[in-house]
């Protein structure tokens, strides 16, 4: 069979969106459960510790499930399975049965996005071409889009078991069609001898130490930014609430142009010129005096983190010594556990010294991915994975 690149390559894409979509719906609709189960701030917060858990288990594991049976065969069950599992969450009882739902769809979460990481890094390597950050993007796009949708549903009192369980039929019948006629990807670019337990290993390191701002301000402007512009600012709630789009717009139209920049520019020097733009993003809403200064900051800090993850999944993908699966699996755990316990430590700090002072002391981040961008090119990690 001979296969069209630019229609593979579209396949990815559209799994990436699809793979955002469980969670750009489910994370609108926790809220309701949590109301529903009548659980208090604190109980909620140990409950939805459940799916990050789930993800670092998942993601330590599944590399030889991926190597084995590949990613097309891997995303065609594990995305629907990912989905279904919205469900038992609308089902849940109880706060501990939340919690196990959510760790049942952290496993299969990790597992589609190991596996898309893989694909899309195969694809490159068979095609000597890069599309890893426009993925990245259109992960972006089915976020959004699928949020604004549940946004919808709640406004026409949709309950979350109705939207989940059409979400899971339609994107099952999504999957099918998408990776069913996908091209059997080739693992060429893996080397080494699968382990059972991805455990990151000094090149996987030094990645996430490049990755650490960007992970970190992402989470923490998704957590913290409407309530910077609100508190802080004086910034009415609708007003306010544009803190965050203003982040991810320049953060997804980044990564759209990502891949173009890496081509022109190379991985190295593209990475430290974001890191820069995050630095300056961060500093400009430290330092800002008034609320328009605080957006234009968010703005940078959008672009700036914009294609740390693309490149950081890139590399990890492509350091020698381990098999492909395995070191992108061993760098989603940290970028899971960055993501996840970073901005309950932010959150933590903000309660002590301010908002203000918390977002001061990320400023070294950048400058840390700056000094370990160099880790992005296989040459410097090699038999190091």
């Amino acid at each position: 069979m001979t296969i069209n690149p630019r229609g593979h390559a579209a396949r990815i894409m559209a799994a990436f969106a699809l793979h955002a979509s469980v969670v750009g719906g489910l994370f609108l609709r926790l809220p309701e459960i949590q109301l529903d189960l009548g659980l208090s701030e604190a109980a909620y917060g140990l409950v939805l510790l459940g799916m990050p858990v789930g993800v670092v288990l998942g993601s330590i594991m599944v590399a030889p499930l991926i190597q084995a049976r590949g990613p097309r065969q891997v995303l065609v069950w594990g995305l629907p399975m990912t989905a279904a599992a919205q469900i038992l969450c609308a089902l849940s009882p109880s706060g501990l049965a939340l919690a196990v739902s959510l760790f049942l769809l952290g496993v299969a979460f990790s597992t589609g996005n190991v596996a898309i990481n893989v694909e899309a890094d195969r694809f490159e390597t068979a095609h000597s071409g890069r599309i890893m950050s426009r993925c990245h993007g259109w992960w972006a796009v089915g976020f959004l889009v699928t949020t604004l949708v549940a946004t919808l549903l709640v406004r026409e009192a949709i309950s979350p078991l109705t939207q989940f369980v059409w979400h899971t039929v339609v994107l099952t019948l999504a999957a099918a069609a998408v990776l069913g006629t996908m091209p059997v990807s080739t693992n060429g670019g893996d080397t080494g001898p699968a382990r059972r337990f991805a455990v990151p290993g000094p090149a996987i390191l030094a990645i996430g130490a490049f990755a650490a701002a960007g992970v970190l301000m992402e989470g923490a402007t998704r957590g913290w930014a409407v309530i910077y512009a609100r508190d802080t600012f004086g910034a009415t709630d609708w007003v306010a609430a544009l803190a965050l789009p203003a982040v991810v717009a320049t953060q997804t139209a980044g990564r759209f142009a990502g891949d173009r920049l890496v081509a022109i520019y190379g991985t190295v020097r593209t990475a430290r010129g974001f890191a820069v733009i995050l630095f300056l993003g961060t500093l400009a809403v430290v330092a800002a005096p008034t609320l328009p200064l605080l957006m234009a900051g968010l703005l940078l800090i959008g672009a700036g983190m914009s294609t740390v993850q693309p490149l950081a999944f890139a590399a990890s993908a492509r350091a020698p010594g381990r098999p492909a699966a395995e070191n992108v699996a061993a760098y989603s755990t940290i970028s899971t556990l960055i993501g996840f316990v970073g901005p309950s430590a932010f959150g933590a700090l903000a309660e002590a010294i301010g908002l203000r002072a918390t977002f001061a002391l990320a400023l070294p981040l950048p400058i840390l991915a700056i000094w370990f961008a160099s880790s992005l090119l296989p040459s410097r990690t090699a038999g190091q994975g």
